[in-house]
């Protein structure tokens, strides 16, 4: 039960053991455990709690008594405000080894599973300006703000530069904010649903530096439209200046959307393979990660399949891993709820000249359910942060002949769905952490699991 009277909780004085899945640092206290942001192992800490739950208190650093040796200078001047990083300030080669240890931890606690599995998390290449998308949001509170949302809150931190975002970001955004202070244009009043400007959304290709700058709203008009295009034409060079409709405040990236200016995708390529990505559409968050997860996958099946062999995408996306993989089999079959996205797997089958693959808009598990006599010998699912459901474990696992490929955002989830499939005839082979996430706490893990014969 939580406690949220915090009078009369006095700080303590606590060593901080290890970093734990959620970016804290865990200690322990007179019998409890402590989960303490912006800490590291080895950090004499004086703290204060914040949050008290039956088994847990959570609490903030008051004092930095002596310094964890992995701790050196943020890069960040919003840092630690912003809930964007939670590791900003730790040795990278550290935030490698903390994240595999997680994984491991995650697994045996939660899936009961054997942590020799988990390989040493695979690095970025690139630390700093890695993301290929950012989601801003506008807040007018006496101050027109534009940023993201401060550390555990809802308010909007005002963000002039970030480090892990790229240069060309920083200039959009900042632009953006001034000229909507100018306009005086309308901002979304969360609360009394009132308002206009919602989000400003920054997406770039790496392999074509192409850019894309999305302004969301809450009606379906844009005001000062024509300044705002004359704006982006005389200040930026963007490939696509898109207007979101999203009367919903549950996901940002929703609803119909127009094509202001320019072609109204960007296009990536990986290793010859060309992707178109529309505005509205998932894509992996770091291009030099994406890159190494498809390398890999790839050199497990130049090993392990052969060209009369069929292939099931599940979450599919744009048909990255349908396309890229489509040459190595007989038969591919894409299945994706997004109709933005199967539009634009169409596209990129037919720019990469792949005749091979069908694609079928609709939930995974309708798919499933309708299908559940078919046979595939391998299958890829890469689902949201919730992982999969019972049911979809279930029939995945009567479909598959040789193996499934488990690609996963949220090591909980995923260890959770790995007990449902070792007891469903199934054989766990590795676990292989990416860094999909430098500066955070945040794992990419791909999972190859072999159907016992």
């Amino acid at each position: 039960m939580q406690n949220n009277d915090l009078k009369g909780q006095e700080e303590v004085n606590l060593v901080v053991e290890k970093l734990v899945y959620g970016g804290y640092g865990m200690a322990r206290y007179e019998g409890k455990i402590y989960l303490i942001e912006n800490s590291y192992p080895g950090d004499f800490l004086k703290v204060i709690p914040s949050k008290i739950t039956k088994n847990l208190v959570f609490a903030k650093p008051v004092e930095i008594i002596t310094a964890s040796n992995y701790r050196i200078p943020s890069s960040c001047k919003h840092y630690p405000a912003c809930g964007g990083c939670q590791w900003l300030d730790c040795k990278y080669e550290y935030q490698l080894e903390a994240k595999t240890n997680i994984v491991k931890e995650q697994l045996s606690r939660i899936g009961k599973i054997d942590d020799s599995f988990v390989k040493n998390t695979i690095k970025s290449d690139i630390i700093w300006e890695y993301r290929n998308r950012m989601e801003y949001t506008f807040e007018n509170n006496q101050v027109l703000k534009l940023g993201l949302k401060e550390k555990r809150s809802n308010n909007v931190l005002n963000i002039f530069s970030c480090p892990i975002s790229p240069k060309e970001f920083d200039n959009i955004k900042n632009g953006i904010r001034s000229l909507a202070e100018k306009l005086g244009l309308s901002v979304y009043n969360k609360k009394n649903r009132t308002g206009i400007l919602k989000h400003l959304v920054l997406r770039k290709a790496f392999y074509t530096n192409q850019l894309m700058a999305i302004i969301v709203t809450h009606t379906e008009y844009l005001p000062a439209e024509n300044e705002i295009k004359e704006y982006f034409q005389k200040h930026y060079h963007i490939n696509s200046l898109i207007h979101v409709m999203n009367s919903s405040d549950k996901i940002i990236l929703r609803g119909p959307y127009r094509t202001l200016l320019g072609e109204g995708v960007i296009e990536e390529e990986f290793d010859g393979f060309k992707f178109q990505i529309p505005p509205t559409s998932f894509f992996q968050n770091n291009y030099n990660v994406t890159k190494k997860i498809l390398r890999y996958i790839l050199d497990y099946f130049k090993n392990n399949s052969n060209r009369s062999d069929t292939l099931l995408d599940l979450y599919s996306g744009v048909g990255l891993f349908s396309v890229y993989y489509a040459p190595l089999f007989k038969f591919v079959e894409s299945v994706e709820s997004s109709k933005v996205s199967v539009k634009a797997s169409f596209s990129n089958a037919n720019i990469n000249s792949i005749k091979n693959i069908k694609f079928t808009q609709g939930l995974v598990k309708d798919f499933l359910v309708k299908n559940k006599t078919k046979k595939f010998d391998f299958v890829i699912v890469d689902p949201p942060r919730n992982g999969l459901y019972k049911k979809e474990i279930d029939l995945i696992s009567n479909i598959t002949n040789k193996a499934v490929i488990y690609v996963s955002c949220d090591p909980s989830t995923l260890a959770r769905d790995l007990s449902i499939f070792l007891k469903k005839d199934f054989n766990l082979m590795s676990v292989q952490p990416f860094d999909m996430f430098p500066n955070t706490y945040h794992i990419e893990n791909v999972v190859i699991l072999e159907k016992k014969y």
